[in-house]
């Protein structure tokens, strides 16, 4: 092989495996929702927002000696839901079913 067809080899490659990169990152980036959180004086507020339609949203705030949760079905594309609940230093657990049975957690 020469140089030449090397290195043009050798770009393909990089191009290829740059696009595969690409691809699988932004599979991985795509949630069926984003939220935010924000921090008022003594309340905190929880925005869900679906990127796609959503079975059940279920917060579960922590409080010393007390537990919080909200639970809200059926939330349609672009809808957004706000939680609101006392300031705590515990993150609250954010449950998102997007097909019913099929959970995933996270703490926020």
């Amino acid at each position: 092989m020469s140089d030449e067809t090397t290195l043009v080899l050798g770009c393909i490659g990089g191009f290829v495996l740059l696009f595969i990169l690409a691809l699988v990152f932004v599979i991985l980036r795509n949630r069926p929702f984003n939220y935010r959180k924000k921090n008022f004086e003594n309340n905190t507020t929880l925005t869900v927002v679906a990127n796609r339609n959503l079975y059940k949203v279920t917060v579960e705030a922590k409080f010393p000696g007390d537990n919080i949760k909200f639970e809200r079905k059926r939330i349609r594309k672009g809808q957004a839901v706000d939680f609101t609940y006392p300031l705590s230093k515990t993150p609250a657990k954010l449950t998102i079913e997007v097909d019913s049975g099929k959970q995933k957690v996270f703490d926020v």
